[in-house]
């Protein structure tokens, strides 16, 4: 996809860290490729941040030398949110390229997160451009008004306040599982939960929103407090004060109900600052989202669903993952002006396999196999007779959501069809799949009154209609009856999208679960050696590509 004529630059975005880790790679007017380390390394990111361990993309800066043949020496800008001496140890460390100092753009964290959320959003009205997360150089969370494709900073979060991501990132570890990395089991353990004004009057008071827009300053920092120490302190001091040493907090229904409060608190910290910001400029309709805390897709729905919002848009790479495409972006935009926000057709940005690879890697990890062409047909029929099929197709996704390259699919309507899967996955019960549905059956299916290009990428959940809740209950939330859907379109995933097709002339639904081809606790696969082991191991029954359909 072309963004611009008039950027014919060879361009490099590139990003190491504590957690996120990779690359993007813009050559004349189009995005090439991104990479992140962890699909290539084959470890998910998760650090405790008090190690302070830098994380440097090697295997980004080699596929993209080795595979893509390109030579670091000839591009023309190296950007970064990262300072020049730290990109050029990242760059001459893997390619031995002493990176000139004059070729080098510096961005900022949050600037860089909002550039990238406002110039894919499409949106060429006045928008608000929102970026929220734990922490990023001086500040936690920026707002910015974007106009004619230009952004203007408001107001922020400064680091001596409280952080609304890190905030959140003590809730996940009070209930025992990973900051940076299990997030996501909080929002899904929190729809099973209800109100219970104990937990949710501890969370309050450590969150609220003091001048309108920001957060209280933090009465005693810890030094260096890039990890969230003192939020952490306060946080886990107050829930022991009340607690003591009774443990019942520790059974299920509890655990349920501390993630409800810690979710509740999230929404209405983030709502009221949004609100607030409304209030100021009230013209303003649109909302361009992005930061950590913006994969809270439960969150989003309800940002969604403000009476003064007409559309939001959250950048697909909502993390950091999405920061080395930023700052590709900030460097479009300061050499042509005239560049406007654009709507992208996918994000697959990442590794694409030719039918040999895929040959050889069947050959290598399964020895003996089976591969027919491929047939829509045959494909109908292994999902009306409830297979699970892994598709591999062509680029891998940029960002933490499958979107039909590197997804696990099958048929929606079997109650029993969770608990399989989620047998196979290694998953929490508690974590609802998602549907992938046609363009032109998902308001049929759900309430997608507004916000369509958004859910093109899964990051807002939508209401199912009542019509539909107890017809596709593995895709469906058990308790709110909600469900985070990927709409697809035939220019954004004709693969996928004829799939949906035939399953719908099979079956009059145009919908089927789309959750991320891999277990629990693994990166999304990239190379067809990973999709295969997967079939070996009967994580999936069938293995479907363009290139034939394989098993064993």
């Amino acid at each position: 996809m072309k963004l611009t004529e008039k950027v014919p630059h060879k361009i490099l975005g590139i990003i190491g860290g504590m957690h996120s880790c990779g690359l993007a790679y813009f050559e004349n007017g189009e995005i090439k490729v991104v990479l992140e380390e962890e699909r290539l390394i084959r470890q998910k990111p998760y650090v405790d941040l008090h190690n302070n361990w830098f994380r440097f993309p090697l295997e980004s800066v080699a596929t993209l030398t080795n595979r893509y043949n390109v030579d670091v020496s000839t591009i023309d800008i190296v950007t970064s949110f990262l300072d020049y001496e730290l990109v050029n140890l990242m760059i001459k460390s893997t390619t031995g390229y002493d990176l000139p100092e004059e070729k080098f753009m510096k961005t900022e964290h949050h600037e860089t997160h909002c550039a990238l959320a406002y110039l894919t959003s499409g949106f060429q009205e006045d928008t608000l451009v929102v970026a929220i997360d734990g922490s990023g150089e001086n500040h936690s969370a920026k707002y910015y008004i974007g106009k004619n494709g230009f952004m203007e900073y408001i107001d922020g979060i400064e680091l001596n306040r409280k952080s609304i991501g890190l905030f959140y990132s003590a809730i996940t570890e009070l209930l025992g599982f990973k900051r940076l990395k299990d997030e996501g089991k909080v929002v899904g353990l929190a729809g099973h939960g209800d109100h219970w004004d104990v937990y949710y009057q501890i969370f309050k008071k450590i969150l609220p929103v003091v001048d309108d827009i920001k957060t209280p300053i933090v009465e005693h920092p810890d030094v260096n407090d890039l990890a969230g120490g003192s939020i952490y302190r306060e946080l886990f001091s107050n829930f022991f004060e009340y607690m003591g040493s009774r443990i019942e907090w520790k059974m299920e229904e509890s655990r349920k109900r501390i993630a409800y409060a810690g979710q509740l608190v999230l929404e209405e910290t983030t709502i009221e600052i949004l609100n607030n910001l409304h209030k100021r400029y009230p013209h303003i309709k649109k909302l361009a989202l992005a930061g950590g805390i913006f994969a809270n897709v439960k969150m989003n729905k309800k940002i969604n669903e403000l009476e003064w919002v007409d559309e939001i848009f959250v950048a697909p790479p909502m993390g950091d993952e999405g920061l080395a495409l930023g700052s590709v972006l900030i460097a479009v935009k300061n050499i042509d002006p005239d560049f406007k926000p654009v709507r992208l057709e996918n994000v697959f940005f990442g590794n694409e396999y030719s039918e040999e690879e895929v040959d050889n890697a069947a050959k290598s990890v399964m020895g003996d196999y089976v591969k027919i062409p491929l047939n829509l047909d045959y494909v109908g029929q292994l999902l009306l007779n409830r297979k699970i099929l892994g598709l591999f197709n062509g680029k891998f996704e940029h960002g933490p959501r499958a979107l039909g390259n590197r997804t696990i699919t099958c048929d929606p309507t079997h109650p029993e069809t969770y608990d399989i899967i989620n047998g196979k996955l290694q998953r929490n019960d508690f974590m609802p799949f998602a549907p992938a549905v046609l363009d032109e059956d998902a308001n049929r299916l759900f309430k997608v009154d507004k916000s369509r290009y958004a859910a093109e990428f899964m990051t807002v959940t939508y209401d199912t209609r009542e019509e539909f809740r107890d017809k596709l209950p593995t895709v469906v939330h058990p308790v709110d009856k909600t469900a985070r859907i990927q709409i697809v379109t035939e220019k954004s995933n004709p693969f996928f999208y004829d799939i949906l097709k035939k399953y719908k002339e099979l079956t009059g639904i145009g919908c089927l679960v789309n959750t991320s081809f891999n277990v629990h606790n693994e990166p999304i696969v990239n190379r067809p050696e990973e999709a295969f082991k997967h079939l070996k191991t009967g994580i999936v029954d069938f293995l479907v590509t363009p290139y034939g359909i394989y098993s064993k």
